[in-house]
């Protein structure tokens, strides 16, 4: 997991893989912020290798939210505007699968025991947290009222990583 914000991103930048960072710039150069809402391709045919989801999503308690990861891409969560909590804690063999979908939509939700850890990261607006498959992540999570949130996930392919 990788937190960080537009104003340390120039310094930050060559720490991070080459695909996280053509993300962010996407995300910054091509104006992604006031873009429609929807999938917009970045790289590869029909962005199969990197895309951005613009949304708008209603915040709500954490525990109403499903933790969840992802196999073949890594998503950067980039907050627009509005603010969230997204926790985090890291996948292991012993939690509970409670949806598996990656097949179909990449995407497996899981039952926390409770005995989990899980961080909690406040995002602002210029924020983005980059979740790898490894890191289980709860978004859209309220921090002390329910809002409508504007946010560009941006989705890497796995291949994108790979050295």
């Amino acid at each position: 997991m990788i937190v960080s914000n537009v104003q340390h991103y120039k310094q930050e930048r060559h720490l991070w893989p080459a695909a996280v960072q053509r993300g962010i710039d996407y995300i910054l150069t091509r104006n992604l912020s006031e873009a429609s809402l929807g999938r917009h391709a970045l790289e590869g045919e029909n962005g199969e290798l990197m895309f951005a989801n613009v949304q708008e999503a209603e915040t709500r308690p954490a525990q109403e939210q499903l933790p969840e990861s992802h196999a073949v891409y890594t998503d950067i969560q980039f907050l627009v505007s509005g603010e969230e909590k997204i926790c985090f804690t890291k996948l292991h063999a012993d939690i509970a699968v409670k949806e598996n979908k990656f097949e179909s939509h990449d995407i497996a939700f899981y039952e926390l025991n409770g005995d989990e850890p899980e961080t909690e990261v406040v995002l602002k607006p210029g924020m983005f947290a980059v979740c790898f498959p490894s890191d289980i992540h709860r978004p859209n999570c309220l921090v002390t009222e329910p809002r409508t949130n504007r946010k560009i996930v941006i989705k890497i392919h796995k291949d994108l990583l790979q050295l």
